[in-house]
């Protein structure tokens, strides 16, 4: 019961209240900077704010574990707590300072003048706290709704692959159905995961890329320019696949098709973003394409969804190499970026 994140952090608002209060008090000259003060002090926060607040939230959590949530009930019971709590902290200064004055009809006003802000502030802070953890609830939701879905397209060609070599050359429809099963489970691995290594990532787009050259033999050539420094970067898992996919879908009657990954890390507005570039030499992107951000598949469409929930998450499609560097100004080039 006492794991509930309100014990703690109430804990630390009331005493910031009371120790304020006592500040006030003594700048407003109605107090000194003394060990009376410092008593009072501690008085008024164990037995006027801590233990009723505490005592009325342990009682109010209590009914709810039992599936018993009114909010007049519940605010009866913080006013009890509060008058309650009055009625000790007059007892205890009593003791303590033999002059003290009676709180006297001040128990039940003092109960509902504290009780009833306290509790409906803290009410309002947790339904704040409930629409958070219900919005980052259903975007964990989406995430994971996303990963599983497996392009059906690879799947189908994989398999395609698989058939058409089992009797010609079973060596090789095993290898395939190997590396198949690999990213299967890398997918299934990794559907509870928020991020993994970039290397992970590289790992499966290797397996990835073994398929599709079973296919296409030499005609496919692929180029990774990563830093070894930054192969240990956090990256939603299968975000890469998708891409090179895609690449690979949209230019399978190239005579030599040619992809290059590049890594790197950029400083963007006083922010570290890993920018991550995926570029071919295939026909390029159609302008509907280029507008809408994805075509008619669901891969490209569940990254742009996917990168919009991460800071500073960016994808952006163009055609060219997007290389300086390049004589090569055609084929097409997707960029990932996001926050390092």
């Amino acid at each position: 019961m006492l794991s509930q994140p309100f014990f703690k952090y109430s804990f630390f608002t009331l005493l910031a209240v009371d120790l304020m209060y006592t500040a006030g008090l003594i700048i407003s000259g109605l107090s000194t900077i003394s060990l009376d003060t410092l008593l009072a002090t501690t008085i008024w926060f164990v037995s006027f704010y801590w233990l009723p607040v505490w005592a009325a939230a342990y009682v109010i959590f209590k009914l709810r574990y039992r599936s018993i949530e009114n909010a007049l009930i519940e605010w009866i019971i913080t006013v009890m707590m509060m008058s309650i709590g009055i009625l000790i902290t007059e007892k205890f200064l009593k003791i303590s300072f033999g002059d003290s004055f009676s709180l006297g009809n001040f128990l039940v006003l003092g109960g509902v003048v504290w009780g009833t802000p306290i509790y409906f502030i803290s009410r309002y802070i947790e339904s704040r706290g409930k629409i958070t953890q219900e919005k980052q609830a259903r975007k964990q939701a989406q995430l994971q709704a996303l990963r599983y879905q497996l392009n059906p397209h690879f799947m189908f060609n994989s398999l395609n692959t698989i058939s058409a070599y089992i009797h010609s050359n079973p060596d090789l429809a095993d290898e395939v159905l190997h590396e198949l099963a690999d990213i299967l489970r890398y997918s299934l691995d990794t559907g509870e995961k928020n991020s993994v290594s970039l290397q992970q990532e590289i790992a499966i787009i290797d397996k990835y890329l073994n398929i599709e050259k079973a296919r296409f033999g030499d005609r496919l050539i692929v180029n990774f320019d990563i830093p070894a420094e930054l192969l240990n970067t956090q990256v939603p898992p299968l975000i890469l696949q998708p891409i090179v996919e895609n690449s690979v879908k949209h230019n399978a009657q190239q005579n030599e098709l040619v992809i290059t990954i590049k890594v790197e890390k950029i400083a963007k507005n006083k922010d570290e973003i890993l920018r991550i570039s995926i570029s071919d030499n295939g026909s390029g992107f159609s302008e509907a394409v280029l507008t809408k951000g994805y075509g008619k598949g669901i891969g490209m469409k569940n990254l742009q969804l996917r990168m919009q929930q991460l800071p500073r998450g960016k994808v952006s499609l163009s055609n060219g190499t997007n290389d300086k560097d390049s004589a090569d100004n055609t084929g097409a080039t997707v960029l990932v970026e996001m926050a390092l």
